[in-house]
């Protein structure tokens, strides 16, 4: 079982069984469209559905507040993308940064409407 609580200002702890296992991080981009910041789940509590659970639980806190879309982004050379895939984002957009002092692999964002 997962459970979502606020931490502060656009923040949640995730729980399983009880026990603190990861964060959930946003902050409000675009005329205040939700940005999902952070997704972080304890090493040792990946690859159980619990990241998944937590963002369908964000997902439809977002949606009971009456939000109608998130984004999300993370590098090309990430795994996460595939993540983000499989619970339903898509592509929207990225951000290139070569031979600028901020240099990185290309950014990719995804959207998903609530």
């Amino acid at each position: 079982m997962v459970e979502l609580r606020e931490n502060g200002n656009l923040a949640f702890e995730i729980f399983s069984c009880g026990k603190l296992v990861g964060v959930i991080e946003y902050k409000s981009f675009w005329q205040g469209m939700p940005y999902l910041s952070l997704i972080r789940i304890a090493e040792e509590y990946r690859g159980k559905g619990i990241g998944s659970e937590a963002m369908r639980l964000f997902e439809d806190k977002l949606r009971s507040d009456g939000e109608r879309a998130v984004l999300v982004s993370t590098q090309v050379d990430e795994c996460a993308q595939h993540f983000y895939r499989k619970l339903g984002y898509r592509e929207c957009g990225c951000l290139i940064l070569e031979d600028t002092p901020f240099s990185q692999p290309m950014e990719m964002f995804f959207i998903k409407v609530l």
